[in-house]
């Protein structure tokens, strides 16, 4: 099985295309995000690829 594209498929999602938006946006230094333990990881992937600057996740566990 190949998972090739699913992170296009995921983003399209409002919401998470509303918080890449956010946190990519000018002068924004962070961004805290809440969600689902199943999302956090397609967000995280999301923020790296559209970033132009480095991400660092913090995460409890």
């Amino acid at each position: 099985m190949s998972l090739h594209g699913l992170l296009d498929a995921v983003v399209k999602d409002p919401a998470l295309e509303e918080a890449i938006t956010a946190a990519t946006g000018a002068g924004r230094m962070h961004v805290d995000l809440v969600g689902p333990p199943a999302a956090r990881p397609f967000a995280v992937a999301a923020l790296a690829r559209e970033a132009a600057r480095p991400v660092l996740a913090v995460t409890a566990t």
